[in-house]
Order: structure tokens, then C-alpha cells, then sequence
């Protein structure tokens, strides 16, 4: 007979207490939120550059457009060899080549003198970029106990907002007195500046993290990349980040366009604006990753409510609004949607073996970018034959499937894990 009255029941919340990070985490997190800060410096600066570079080698807009899109290409491509790497090679030696490669090639975008040379460094550049957010990932999850591991992952990514706001704020400054080639020197060498202090400064790992799961793992029982891609429960997330993408990636590709061509703002006015999501999602990913920690990693308890807030915002922009009310349900979308950022890889990135840790990050990314290669262009081809309030129902598609997969997927990180030893068991007694 078990016994079973003192074991939470699954479907249970569990609020897990707080508990601080530790110096060697700390650092860590400092560490890599650096990277993460030159990583979306660096790719925000070919955007502010591009009339500039456009201008002085002759490039016609679609080969300006076929600039940013070798990026994501290779970016998206990268993504899950890149995190099997990572668990092959360690964080630690793959974050460094990878901030190394991506600042190289940002200092090589400024001597290219081509359309050609220009197209290959950006698409190389975008594969530098590409193994760093497994390796990060995986580090930090490294330094931390299961119990902080989103809060940890959650300041990490604040950065994001941090290097754009960056790009657009000093990389317009250095592009205006310096010239475009000269910004991408600079960055470029800050950026090498961080992989050398990744290099000396990153603490060791801490060996009892890898053993730090939401439930004990059987000493019989291991989990390879190969498990990972037969997992449906693994695949049901990266669902959910591929829906919430599609809100993300179509927000910040088009929005913009809505405010200057369908409203008529001036763009000055929407690029000063831009700057209040951006500040926003970067605030909001923070919360989301203490919330998350705090219940157990029970992502449903944030995803489902966030995702159905960003419904009810987007069914009101369709509307003929106000300008500062629009910008401001703005501001409330990125909120509502950058709460869901971290709790998406709650489950496996707290109840996984840190062994496995950045193929399973990698894996989920990969959804999101998908959704960035899809989405504009969807949303392009709706505006341009339906409406624009047609083009605000793709964002709001992206919401349920996100609500969709969220529900599906298993409740927490216990439940994901027990998804493997049940698979486990099932092909031992079968065999």
C-alpha cells in the first residue's frame, strides 16, 4: 500500500518559496544578460543602418529586405543543432564561440563593400547568434536550483529590451557621427569585449544543479536529444511558443506600418513610441519568471489567462481608437504577452536533467522563429487583400493556438518529467 497522504496531489497548486540567488548565479545571470544586450544590439543595428547602407551599394529595397531576412534564416536553421551542441561541447566553450563569431562578423558588415559579401556575412552572423540562447540558457540553469531557474532565465532576458533600446538609442547616435560602417565597428568590438569576460569571469557550474529537478529522477533513468523529438509533450510547447510568436513577431513587424500608414502618425512619433512596449515586454518577462517559480512551474496558471487578455486587447485595436489609447493597449499587449515568455519553457527547463537542458530550449525557440519567418509575410498578404482588422485576427490565431498547446501539454515540470519515465517504462516492459 503507498503512501500517498503526503504527496501534493498534481493538480494542486504549489507555491514554492522564495529563495535567493546565489553569488556564482548572480554573476552568471549578469554575465550572459550582457550577451543577450549586444546579441539584440547587434541585429537591431543593421535596421537603423539599412537606408544608409542601401544608399552607398546601390541595393534596391528588396535586397535591403533580403539583408534582415539571411539573419532569421540561418538564426531559425541553427537553432537545434545549435542546442545539441551546446549539451555536447558545454555552455560555457559554445557561448564564447558564439558571441566571438556574431561580434567578428558585426565588425565585418562594416568592410563589406556588396550586395553579395553583405548577404553572406549577415547570414553568418546569424548563425554565431544562433547557438547563444541554448548556451545561456543552459548555463544559468547550471548555477541554479529548479526552484529559481525562471526567475534567473527571466532576468536574462530582460536584456532584450535593453539592447534594443540600445541599437536604437546609441546605435542612431554613432551611426549619425561616425557612419554606419564605424556603429558596427564599435558594437563589434564591445561585443568581443563580452565573449572575453564570459570566458574569464563565468563561475564554475554547480554539480548539484543537474540533480535539482521538480522530482526525482531514477538513477536507471536517462534522457537523450532522441527521447526529446519523440516527446509530444516536448513538441506541444513548442506549439506554444510558436503561437505566442506569432503575436511578437507580428506586433513588432507591423504595427509600426498600421500607425504611419493607416492612422498617419508621423514616424518619429511611433519609433518614440516603440520604445514603451519594448521597456514594457523587458519588465513583464521578469514577472513572469518569479510567477512561474513561485507556483511550481504550473504554466497554465499564466500562459491561458495571459494569452485570453491579449485576445480581448487585439479584438480592441481592431477598433477605430484614439491614438494614445491604441498605443496604450499596445503597451498592455506586450505586458499581458511578455508575462507567457518564460512560463512557456517552465516545464522543461525545471524538469529536465541540465544535461539535456539546451536541446530542449533549443527546440521550443525554434517555434517562435518559424512564427517570425511566417508571420509578416502572412500578415503583409492579408492586409493587402482583406483588411487590416483581418491582419489583427493573425495575432489573435497565434493566442489560441498558444491557449490550445498550453492546455494539452503537461500541467508542470512533474508531470513533463513523468512523461519520460512513463515512455520508459512502457518500452522496458514492452521489450
Amino acid at each position: 500500500m503507498s503512501n500517498t497522504s503526503s504527496q501534493p496531489a498534481l493538480n494542486q497548486v504549489q507555491k514554492t518559496p522564495r529563495v535567493r540567488l546565489s553569488r556564482d548565479a548572480r554573476l552568471a545571470v549578469f554575465l550572459f544578460f550582457l550577451g543577450w544586450v549586444m546579441s539584440y544590439a547587434d541585429r537591431q543595428l543593421i535596421t537603423l543602418a539599412l537606408p544608409y547602407i542601401g544608399k552607398d551599394l546601390s541595393l534596391s529595397p528588396t535586397q535591403q529586405g533580403m539583408l534582415i531576412s539571411a539573419f532569421f534564416v540561418t538564426y531559425a536553421i541553427v537553432q537545434i543543432p545549435g542546442g545539441m551542441l551546446v549539451d555536447k561541447l558545454g555552455a560555457k566553450r559554445t557561448a564564447v564561440a558564439g558571441v566571438l563569431a556574431w561580434s567578428v562578423f558585426t565588425v565585418a558588415t562594416g568592410t563589406a563593400g556588396s550586395f553579395a559579401v553583405m548577404l553572406a556575412i549577415r547570414a553568418l552572423f546569424g548563425i554565431g547568434e544562433g547557438v547563444y540562447p541554448a548556451a545561456s540558457v543552459k548555463a544559468v540553469a547550471e548555477r541554479t536550483s529548479a526552484a529559481q531557474r525562471m526567475t534567473a532565465t527571466g532576468w536574462m532576458y530582460s536584456s532584450n529590451a535593453v539592447g534594443t533600446i540600445v541599437a536604437a538609442l546609441a546605435g542612431a547616435a554613432l551611426i549619425a557621427t561616425i557612419g554606419w560602417q564605424g556603429a558596427f565597428f564599435i558594437l563589434g568590438a564591445v561585443g568581443l569585449l563580452v565573449a572575453l569576460a564570459i570566458g574569464i569571469f563565468l563561475p564554475k557550474a554547480d554539480a548539484s544543479a543537474a540533480q535539482t529537478l521538480e522530482v526525482q529522477e531514477s538513477p536507471t533513468s536517462t534522457i537523450t536529444a532522441k527521447d526529446l523529438f519523440r516527446s509530444a509533450a516536448l513538441w506541444g510547447h513548442v506549439a506554444m511558443f510558436f503561437g505566442y510568436g506569432v503575436v511578437a513577431w507580428g506586433m513588432s513587424a507591423w504595427v509600426p506600418s498600421y500607425l504611419v500608414d493607416a492612422r498617419g502618425i508621423p514616424l518619429g512619433v511611433v519609433a518614440a513610441a516603440a520604445v514603451i512596449p519594448v521597456a514594457v515586454g523587458g519588465v513583464a518577462s521578469v514577472l513572469g519568471g518569479r510567477l512561474v517559480d513561485r507556483l511550481g512551474g504550473r504554466h497554465r496558471l499564466i500562459v491561458i489567462p495571459g494569452m485570453l487578455a491579449c485576445i480581448l486587447t487585439l479584438a480592441m485595436m481592431t477598433q477605430e481608437l484614439p491614438v494614445p489609447l491604441f498605443i496604450t493597449l499596445i503597451g498592455l499587449l506586450s505586458f499581458f504577452s511578455g508575462m507567457c515568455y518564460m512560463p512557456v519553457f517552465a516545464g522543461p527547463v525545471r524538469g529536465l536533467p541540465t544535461a539535456v537542458v539546451g536541446t530542449a530550449y533549443a527546440t521550443i525557440s525554434t517555434g517562435s522563429q518559424v512564427a517570425g519567418i511566417l508571420t509578416p509575410t502572412l500578415m503583409g498578404v492579408v492586409v493587402e487583400n482583406v483588411s487590416w482588422e483581418a491582419a489583427f485576427g493573425v495575432l489573435i490565431a497565434g493566442c489560441v493556438i498558444c491557449i490550445i498547446a498550453a492546455a494539452l501539454v503537461p500541467r508542470g515540470p512533474d508531470e513533463f518529467f513523468a512523461s519520460f519515465a512513463r515512455r520508459q517504462t512502457v518500452a522496458v516492459h514492452g521489450a
